[in-house]
């Protein structure tokens, strides 16, 4: 067979290896390739199809083929002491650039502790490799083998070494050395870390969560989106409550054109009921706002008369303007500051002061020379006029 050259490595050490069909084929000694003999008489000059032998050889020794993408990733796992997940391999396959293709466990598959690991290992597309028992067995088969690791498989790019252990450390700088970026695995706790030995960035897993650990800026994003949103929702459901407490007040007022008995005695009946609830309720509101659970005595006004309750509402809307820096302020604010001023609420003292059917909003509406009061989107703002001051 001297006549005949393998087209890879140019060696004439080739023989005959079958004829499928009709297609003479050739195996290389040197390089352990086969190709075809292609028709025609410049079959010695044209360049043969090659095919890889993956069954004449074990594919632990069998040097690997470049692949379409240009490069592999490999993974090296010392299963005595890292144990990955699914999820956990495709975080690590997300951080790379090149297809996660080779998973390679190095354990003593003998050992009681590791179980059933080994065959959801091979399951999952490892290859496993076994080390008699002993301490640093696995390491130092994991140190051999990776040493080694650009003969095995030509075309790989990035290596993961996953084990906790320092004696690793000769490996991946072995590795380095041979160009290969190196992503260095270990776990401390529940957290895995991921380090590029290239670059030194360091990505962190949880795997108890089963999701990436996101940096400190980004946690502090998110928490600050999240109380932006709670404290919007805590102000809009304060101001829907709002608005239901003064409907509850003013259905409580309604005077039906009946003149049964039966409604009378309803009315009668239900009076103190409702009161009763409508304290309650007032008093939630005061816990929502972090105000002391005081529930006021309907009965009983510390302010005398209108003038002081409208000397009260501007002083409390010019020290909010100084606060917020805005001339409108919510009514919904208004109410906290004169509850967590005078431990009352602002429309029973409304109400009491000008009747049932009066709010806290009707009254900045009915002093239209005094307070100016508009609809915002769904809140009701006030603003004092330009001729009220503090001359009183």
């Amino acid at each position: 067979m001297g006549y005949m050259k393998c087209p890879r490595c140019e060696s004439d050490q080739v023989r005959k290896n079958g004829r499928p069909n009709g297609h003479q084929r050739y195996l290389c000694k040197a390089c352990r390739k086969q190709f075809f003999e292609p028709a025609g008489p410049d079959s010695l000059n044209r360049k043969c199809t090659e095919t890889r032998l993956s069954e004449a050889i074990p594919k632990e020794i069998a040097p690997a083929t470049t692949t379409e993408s240009g490069g592999i990733s490999i993974l090296l796992l010392d299963a005595e002491n890292l144990k990955l997940k699914v999820n956990t391999e495709q975080f690590l396959a997300s951080l790379c650039d090149y297809p996660l293709q080779v998973k390679i466990a190095f354990a003593n598959w003998k050992n009681p502790s590791i179980g059933k690991l080994d065959a959801e290992l091979y399951d999952r597309g490892y290859e496993l490799i076994h080390v008699p028992g002993g301490a640093n067995s696995a390491d130092g088969k994991m140190i051999a083998f990776g040493a080694a690791i650009l003969y095995r498989y030509r075309d790989v790019r990035q290596v993961f070494v996953c084990s906790s252990d320092g004696l690793l450390n000769h490996l991946c700088n072995q590795l380095q050395n041979q160009g290969l970026t190196v992503f260095r695995v270990r776990r401390q706790n529940s957290v895995l870390s991921v380090e590029n030995l290239l670059t030194g960035d360091t990505n962190h897993y949880s795997c108890q969560r089963e999701e990436e650990v996101p940096t400190f800026e980004e946690l502090a994003n998110q928490i600050g989106e999240f109380l932006k949103a709670e404290h919007k929702s805590i102000d809009e459901r304060i101001a829907r409550f709002s608005s239901v407490a003064e409907l509850f007040q003013e259905r409580r007022t309604l005077v039906f054109p009946s003149t049964t008995s039966h409604a009378a005695a309803v009315s009668e009946s239900g009076e103190n009921e409702l009161t009763q609830v409508a304290e309650v309720s007032l008093a939630s509101v005061a816990v929502n706002q972090n105000l002391p659970e005081i529930i006021p005595d309907l009965n009983s006004n510390p302010i005398e008369s209108l003038d002081v309750l409208k000397y009260i509402l501007v002083e409390i809307i010019e020290t909010a303007k100084v606060d917020l820096k805005e001339d409108y302020i919510p009514v919904t604010i208004i109410k906290k500051k004169f509850f967590a001023k005078y431990q009352f609420h602002a429309d029973l003292i409304v109400k009491q002061l000008l009747g049932n059917n009066s709010s806290l909003i009707k009254l900045f509406q009915s002093e239209s020379a005094d307070f100016k009061i508009k609809l915002i989107g769904s809140e009701h703002q006030v603003a004092i006029m330009p001729k009220i001051e503090s001359s009183e």
